[in-house]
């Protein structure tokens, strides 16, 4: 099968994370023919562009702001590369519509948020008429995600498969990595706390930093990494870096290609958001084993079973957070193995890629 993803641009989310791992894994089955097309460009720093296998076909369009052009760029590479399915992901079906319509091929669509949440009204009422009148078929990644996708663009619509993610593994800097965590350590019962995600309100890490700089001034013996790049609004990702006061505890140690590393060092994995799809990053951290303690937002209610593979606050706000933190801290003891075995049974990244293959199969019929 001849398959076409098309990404906005790389970027450091879980979205784009996602489909680097699913391109790679459906590119190991010989019988597909994968393109990863990005309507942007690929810096050569780029972490996520590093991790897409050579038998994926990595093309770049290089669209710069909004210009008409992309879409005659997209109608000409999509002739060229004759595919049985495009898959599209974040705003790339706003960009790619009108070319999979002119070129009749089917089109699957990844929602990767809350419907409401992934892109503005008048985007919103564009997908409605694609999915109501063309061969454009949108996923849910969640249950919650689910709802809010029938909410938006109909109760017909109930295609759901679940977010996979590609297993954390040690890289060769997992012994630095190693050291660097101990040596955040102060006894032998410090409980070091890791989070991966850009800087950005949704992820709430105001409000998480402050709630750990008054666990410390409380006196418990915690620590708190934080993973994620800086991103347009610099001015939000500024405030969180201007609210750390206790540096030896509460560090923010930007974007890492190397991110299982930290997580198989650290002793839990936490989640602040305001709101969510189905995230990446818990199910990276259950495939290394750890707990997550995390707000009961989007996707991850369905993923989190409280007291089993980690803890859900009852609310968003900093006291339901700060109080989950703490139950945590009182009972920090899960079955890494049990963890593991929910994330191999159901999260996994090959699972994913099947399901969606037998979609791709029903979508081109």
């Amino acid at each position: 099968m001849n398959i076409v993803h098309i990404l906005p641009k790389f970027d450091t989310g879980g979205a784009e994370k996602f489909c680097v791992d699913i391109c790679n894994t459906l590119a190991d089955d010989p019988k597909n023919s994968v393109t990863l097309l990005v309507l942007g460009t690929i810096d050569e720093d780029e972490i996520l562009a590093k991790q897409v296998q050579s038998n994926v076909n990595l093309i770049a369009l290089n669209k710069r702001g909004k210009s008409i052009k992309i879409i005659f760029d997209l109608i000409k590479m999509l002739k060229k590369l004759n595919p049985d399915i495009t898959h599209t992901h974040l705003r790339a079906q706003a960009y790619s519509a009108l070319p999979i319509i002119i070129t009749k091929v089917a089109n699957v669509h990844t929602i990767h948020n809350l419907a409401q949440k992934e892109i503005g009204p008048k985007i919103r009422s564009l997908y409605r008429f694609l999915y109501r009148n063309f061969n454009f078929t949108p996923v849910a990644i969640s249950k919650e995600v689910l709802i809010s996708m029938q909410k938006e663009y109909g109760n017909n619509f109930h295609q759901m498969i679940d977010n996979g993610a590609k297993a954390l593994t040690k890289t060769e800097l997992f012994d630095s990595v190693k050291q660097y965590v101990d040596s955040l350590r102060d006894t032998p019962n410090t409980k070091v706390f890791v989070t991966v995600g850009r800087l950005t309100e949704q992820k709430n890490y105001l409000m998480l930093i402050e709630l750990f700089e008054e666990l410390i001034d409380e006196g418990e013996d915690v620590k708190l990494i934080i993973i994620g790049s800086k991103t347009n609004d610099k001015e939000y990702a500024q405030k969180c870096i201007e609210s750390v006061k206790s540096e030896d505890k509460i560090q923010l140690i930007g974007e890492k290609s190397n991110i299982g590393d930290y997580v198989l060092n650290c002793d839990t994995f936490c989640l602040s958001s305001i709101y969510e799809g189905m995230p990446i990053s818990i199910l990276e951290a259950m495939s290394a084993g750890k707990p997550t303690i995390s707000t009961p937002v989007g996707g991850v209610v369905d993923i989190i079973t409280d007291g089993v593979n980690g803890y859900l606050s009852e609310d968003i706000d900093k006291k339901s957070y700060k109080d989950t933190i703490k139950r945590y801290i009182k009972n920090p003891d899960f079955d890494s193995l049990k963890i593991q075995e929910i994330f191999n049974q159901n999260y996994s990244i090959e699972k994913t890629a099947k399901e969606y293959k037998k979609l791709y199969e029903k979508t081109i019929i």
